[in-house]
């Protein structure tokens, strides 16, 4: 095969395969790419062009800077003399970057722009005749994009529309004052010129305009030459990105439409891939950082009136750098526990009941993955010291909210009952941030089997939530089956829902089958089967394919399920499920990898002393785990998982070392040890704590 006849074929350039590659899309992509993506304008384009009062250009200074600029007109200033010609009949505005750089054979993108309509077309080529008044551009490439994050507005055209070249008051500058930093941090949208320096033969050479959008103040100034802002999912070219990979330089342009004043930049731009605050920042795929080289602003120059419509519904996934900053901050104190209040109740089904919560001081949560749980205590009547548990949060985050939907155990259970008969709105309970190593892979396109018993449905439908709004955002919906086991309809819980998302998404299947469907209800309406969920029914439902597997219910259904899956040939990573408290899966290798960790831990008795309750035991591997040594000695540590995933139990270790039987996923200071699943390490000599002394723990 001839690779570079290849190369040339593509529609990107190495840069932006190079993005694609790190989003994972880059065969799909290419594929796509050669579809969509034109040496011509279709017709609707051409169209398209004719019906527009400006259009953004992106175009290249002789020092090769890229500058964003907007060319304005009556409707028609635009016309198409033939599919590769794009002639544009009207001059730049005063002031405009733009009129020094045209220049024939120049670099240039074109970017139509309707927001009222939220249509945006694309195009690439280098200018062609340079008249008076006017210009034209040979197109290279052509396509059309997505209409994400555009903010609808109306728009009239001023009587100075007819007269670009009018002068207006225009200053230079090399950075940032006081009028250009309040029209940043106030903007919803933003236009950004790159280029590529590809080989002059090909398509993918040349310079482009593109534009951004998000809630106000989504850019942040950092001092007086840069800023930042989120690049949030878009139509997965990566056109920008890719540019900037292969020339940092970049330019800006910020519309003012209440004043009408335009501010030009140019600069450096540089892709942030990795950070917290991406992390924290709802919906950001990754930050571009602009460096400032030089700005140009322009008072009153734009001859055109906008009327503000809405904002792009797409907006309400995506944070805001006030959010993201506290989201950090309530990440950073992960094992404190806070205050959280009840804001809202509503039951699921006659024994699940949802709990909504909020921190009582109204910051931002902690970050969390759709799967995790919540550990929380709270003061129940008669009893000695606050009661804690682990309960799973049942949406997915971004909600602004945690969920927990608790089923009532009846009987003894101290906390369910609880919530049941005693919490209400305005009510309060402590928990620390969410945490469990149960949750979705988010790394792999694998169709997602989400299968569940009773209440074990709240991380699925976690996750189920994750899955579509994540479908929504990226406008890619991963494949996803949802089987679900529960007694009757009395029993289950989010009926409604799942079979919403069933209806409304064609990538989401569901199945409910009833082990005991009571006089209400109506198989082929209430539930889809009768009897348990087994893998004969997952066989009657799956095509055959590569599926990652999740499971979470009663200790029954998931042995069986996993031990099903397994005889089927389904490798044990494919098979997730929830790894702690009585559900847990018992599997060969689990149980060989205990047995392996429990060997190296220490065998010869060792002292450990409880320094806060002046209690000292022997312990004896026989005893057990730390956490079951002090229980023995009747103190009440705090724990819940006993697994090392909720981090409960995180106890400050005075003195010694420990082993761990499993290696804890939950968060712990450097200076702590999670008892629940370590046990003392036996020291002499100059290690010791004292004589015999292994463990001091601050309990």
């Amino acid at each position: 095969m001839d690779t570079a006849a290849t190369e040339r074929a593509s529609p990107f350039h190495p840069g932006e395969h190079e993005a694609q590659s790190r989003a994972g899309v880059r065969d799909e992509m290419e594929a796509f790419g050669r579809r969509v993506i034109r040496d011509h304008m279709p017709v609707q384009h051409r169209e398209f062009y004719a019906e527009l009062p400006f259009v953004l250009v992106g175009s290249v200074d002789a020092e090769g800077r890229p500058w964003a600029s907007i060319v304005t007109g009556r409707p028609g200033f635009m016309s198409t003399p033939d599919s590769k010609t794009l002639d544009i009949a009207m001059a730049p505005l005063s002031g405009d970057p733009l009129g020094g750089n045209l220049k024939p054979g120049g670099a240039v993108g074109i970017l139509g722009f309707q927001p009222g309509a939220r249509r945006r077309n694309r195009l690439t080529g280098r200018i062609g005749q340079i008249r008076d008044g006017g210009f034209s551009i040979g197109v290279s490439q052509s396509f059309g994009n997505c209409p994400q994050y555009i903010q609808t507005r109306e728009i009239d055209l001023l009587p100075d529309i007819d007269t670009p070249r009018k002068e207006r008051p225009t200053q230079r500058l090399q950075m940032f004052d006081a009028p250009i930093k309040a029209l940043i941090e106030k903007s919803d949208t933003l236009f950004i010129a790159t280029r590529h320096d590809g080989p002059a033969d090909t398509a993918s050479s040349s310079a482009d305009v593109s534009h951004r959008g998000g809630k106000p103040g989504f850019v942040r100034i950092e001092g007086d030459r840069s800023f930042v802002f989120p690049d949030f999912s878009g139509n997965f070219h990566f056109n920008t990105i890719g540019n900037v990979l292969t020339n940092p330089k970049a330019g800006f342009l910020f519309i003012d439409f209440e004043t009408r004043d335009l501010v030009y930049l140019t600069g450096r731009a540089e892709i942030i891939w990795d950070g917290e605050e991406i992390q924290a920042f709802e919906g950001a795929e990754r930050l571009i950082r602009f460096h400032l080289d030089e700005a140009v602003r322009v008072t009153g120059s734009l001859p055109l009136a906008f009327t503000f419509g809405d904002y792009s519904p797409v907006l309400e996934r995506t944070g805001d750098w006030g959010h993201a900053a506290e989201t950090i901050a309530a990440n950073q104190e992960r094992n404190a526990y806070i205050d959280y209040e009840i804001f809202d109740i509503q039951p699921e089904s006659d024994v699940i009941t949802s709990f909504y919560l909020r921190r009582a001081d109204g910051k931002a949560l902690a970050s969390h993955q759709p799967g995790q749980f919540l550990p929380i205590r709270l003061d129940a009547p008669n009893a000695d010291a606050p009661a804690s548990r682990t309960y799973t949060l049942s949406d997915a985050p971004g909600a602004g909210h945690y969920r927990l939907s608790i089923k009532r155990e009846g009987g003894t259970a101290l906390v369910s009952n609880h919530f049941h008969d005693r919490m209400s709105i305005g009510s309060r309970v402590q928990a620390m941030a969410p945490r469990g190593k149960f949750t979705l892979d988010r790394s792999s396109d694998r169709p997602v089997v989400l299968l569940s018993g009773g209440v074990g449905i709240t991380p699925m439908i976690a996750m189920a939530n994750f899955i579509i709004a994540e479908g929504k955002r990226t406008r890619q919906f991963r494949r996803t089956y949802f089987v679900h086991g529960a007694r009757n309809g009395t029993a289950h819980a989010f009926g409604d829902h799942v079979r919403e998302l069933a209806a409304s998404h064609p990538t989401f299947t569901a199945h409910v089958r009833y082990s005991d469907p009571g006089k209400g209800d109506r198989l082929g309406e209430t539930h889809d089967s009768e009897g348990r969920v087994d893998v004969e029914l997952l066989k009657s439902l799956l095509p055959l394919d590569d599926y990652d597997f999740y499971l979470c219910g009663p200790a029954p259904f998931m042995q069986t399920l996993y031990d099903g899956l397994a005889k089927l040939g389904v490798r044990g990573e494919r098979i997730h499920y929830e790894s702690f408290g009585p559900a847990t899966v018992i599997t060969s290798d689990a149980a060989a990898e205990t047995a392996r960790a429990v060997s190296e831990s220490s065998s010869a008795p060792v002292d450990v002393r409880f320094e806060g309750s002046d209690v000292t035991l022997e312990w004896t591997p026989e005893k057990g785990t730390l956490l079951d040594l002090a229980e023995e000695a009747g103190l009440k540590p705090l724990s819940s998982c006993r697994s090392g995933i909720c981090g409960t139990c995180a106890t400050r270790l005075k003195c010694g070392a420990v082993d761990y039987i499993e290696e804890p996923t939950a968060p712990h200071e450097d200076d702590e040890v999670l008892i629940c699943c370590s046990t003392p390490r036996s020291v002499t000599g100059d290690a010791s704590c004292g004589k015999n002394v292994g463990v001091v723990l601050d309990l």
